[in-house]
């Protein structure tokens, strides 16, 4: 669309063209608004909606098989509006095509807000982190600037930069757990997603174990069992108790090695000294 506008902005270089390619050229630029117009008007209303949605009702988008697919769409929205690569999408006329995107944004970061008031959880900001693809931390901090800069209510910037100090905590966190962990038994891995499982169930069909969730979000848009195909619904799952507690004790026994190393550094660090008394380590 952009490379095209730009053909026939340079007026010169367009009318040297023959007949026949501007008009193919012509007709392929005003099939192309008409698309780019009526998508935006889709885009436009779904973004109103779940605007609307995440303010009424912000239980359904915080369920452990909604929140991650939520906060990496949300992720994604702002990479797209303010991140490096935000340029691309300047078009010469963007109300032309409905394209508005300061309000897209103000939406968005409201809808940000809105599920982060309703996390009384507080799993929202790990869900943000946990997205490899677009989060990054610096996006909040764009994106609060140019809300400034537009006149965003004061309360509504302060509330999501807070989010967003609150998801880089939990990236921090989640670095630091992988690393207290260490080397995790494949058996306690996702078969999927290759995390560590939390809440492991069993297929009944094929009698692999799944993280609950994982499992849970493929079910919301197909009804099988990802490993055979054959029919599965949630109320089929099958808690794993017995490997669910063993989970939980490899994560108290790891956590525990990881204290004693640390309480082990410390006292060495104490006892080094030298002749006169003084520390040879800070």
């Amino acid at each position: 669309m952009k490379e095209v506008e730009a053909e026939m902005a340079n007026t010169a270089e367009w009318e040297r063209r023959p007949t026949q390619e501007r008009q193919e050229r012509t007709r392929l630029f005003h099939s192309q608004e008409n698309i780019i117009r009526i998508d935006m008007e889709l885009a436009n209303e779904e973004v109103s909606m779940l605007e609307f949605s995440s303010e009424q009702i912000t239980a359904p988008f915080l369920l452990p098989e909604m929140v991650e697919r939520v906060a990496s769409m949300l992720s994604y929205f702002l990479l797209q509006l303010v991140g490096p690569q935000r340029k691309s999408l300047t078009l010469k006329d963007p109300e032309k095509y409905e394209f508005r995107p300061k309000e897209l944004l103000k939406q968005i970061v409201q809808i940000y807000v809105h599920l982060a008031r309703g996390d009384t959880e507080n799993i929202f900001p790990a869900a943000i982190s946990k997205d490899g693809r677009s989060y990054n931390d610096q996006l909040f901090t764009a994106a609060a600037d140019v809300l400034r800069r537009i006149g965003e209510n004061g309360r509504i910037i302060q509330e999501f930069v807070e989010l967003g100090a609150k998801a880089k905590v939990a990236a921090s966190e989640a670095m630091d757990t992988e690393a207290t962990l260490g080397e995790i038994p494949d058996e306690f891995l996702d078969p999927i997603q290759y995390t560590l499982m939390k809440d492991p169930v069993i297929l009944p069909s094929s009698r692999v174990t799944i993280d609950r969730p994982v499992i849970q979000r493929h079910l919301l848009s197909d009804s099988t069992d990802p490993f055979n195909r054959s029919h599965l619904t949630a109320d089929m799952l099958i808690p794993d108790t017995e490997l669910k507690a063993r989970i939980e004790e490899f994560i108290r026994s790891q956590e525990l090695k990881r204290q004693g190393e640390g309480l082990s550094t410390q006292s060495s660090k104490e006892t080094i000294q030298t002749k006169d008394g003084k520390m040879l380590i800070d």
